[in-house]
């Protein structure tokens, strides 16, 4: 009778099949240098697709380019060697991973001299929706991670790869933080880059976890030394504490910053209630919680809305814009 794992794999992990895997996510010899060559120059390509699509506010174009990005492989390379305990793959997968990022951004960066010189970033729709980490982000990010190492570690669904990738934002990120430093808006760029990070350390853990429960560890470390083996594990562990506390804390912040949102969006409109202004939206971001409201009358005193809102939003202020509202009517006949 098959095992859990046998069941989750689709069959036994041997030693074939490891050795599958690494040639799929690892960058080692004797094809180091094709690999290299063929991600590098996939990740520019990539990279570029991605910022013209930001500059140009295409949903299609950015989503190109996620079908074209490599970066999925190295990250997952990680997650493989986290699970069995490599501190080689591990150090190689984060070295491609990180000049990854590094060459994304450059691009992006370099890119953005060559656009028009009075670009407002704050107009860009596909921009500004990566400036920021949200909680249903970060929840696509760790699902993601256990669809990529379920389909690299079962060989009847590897194809589903690509797929897999244009389910997270990876390259177009990385490209938006290239295109604020250019635009001169820091702030934004720290945005984009910790929505990076947040995807990425999400997929490393859940991905590290599926190959584990697939029975990956126990097949490379069975014929090792006792004492080599209890390094391979408490390398293993260290590796998982290492990506657990970030990602702790930019989870923490997700869940604040949705949490506030919400609060506020419920208080505002208990505020609305007895008048002729709606909430518009209200959205938490660069420090603070962006409220607009519209509609005709006098507006309630915001006294009220900060005395309900005293401790139930982690301390941001609260920026209210008050927008006119114009209603329109006409004959249809």
């Amino acid at each position: 009778m098959a095992t859990f794992r046998e069941t989750l794999h689709g069959g036994p992990v041997d030693a074939a099949e490891v050795t599958r895997v690494r040639e799929v996510v690892m960058f080692e010899e004797p094809a180091l240098r094709g690999r290299l060559v063929r991600f590098f120059v996939l990740l520019v390509l990539a990279s570029a697709i991605a910022t013209f699509g930001l500059y140009a506010d295409s949903v299609a174009t950015v989503i190109g380019a996620m079908i074209v990005a490599p970066l999925m492989l190295p990250i997952m390379g990680l997650a493989f060697g986290i699970a069995v305990g490599d501190g080689k793959a591990v150090g190689s997968s984060l070295l491609v991973g990180l000049a990854g990022v590094a060459t994304a951004i450059a691009v992006g960066y370099l890119i953005s001299f060559i656009m028009p010189g009075a670009f407002d970033p704050t107009t860009n729709t596909q921009i500004m929706a990566r400036t920021a980490p949200r909680l249903v982000d970060l929840l696509a990010a760790l699902a993601t991670g256990l669809a990529g190492a379920f389909a690299i570690g079962r060989r009847d669904v590897s194809d589903t790869l690509p797929g897999v990738a244009i389910a997270i934002s990876l390259v177009p990120p990385l490209a938006n933080v290239g295109i604020l430093l250019g635009a001169d808006r820091p702030d934004l760029a720290f945005g984009s880059a910790l929505l990076f990070a947040t995807n990425y350390l999400a997929i490393v853990l859940t991905g590290s976890f599926v190959f584990g429960l697939m029975g990956f560890p126990a097949t490379v470390l069975h014929d090792v030394k006792p004492r080599i083996r209890r390094a391979a594990v408490a390398l293993v562990i260290v590796l998982v504490i290492v990506v657990m506390v970030p990602l702790g804390f930019s989870s923490l912040k997700v869940m604040a910053t949705h949490l506030a949102e919400s609060r506020v969006g419920e208080a505002t409109e208990s505020w609305l209630a007895d008048t002729d202004y709606r909430l518009v939206s209200a959205v938490a971001g660069e420090g603070r919680v962006d409220v607009v409201i519209a509609g005709s009358g006098d507006v309630p005193e915001e006294s009220e809305l900060a005395s309900s809102l005293k401790g139930q939003v982690f301390g941001l202020p609260v920026h209210l814009e008050v927008l006119p509202a114009t209603v329109l009517e006409f004959e249809t006949q």
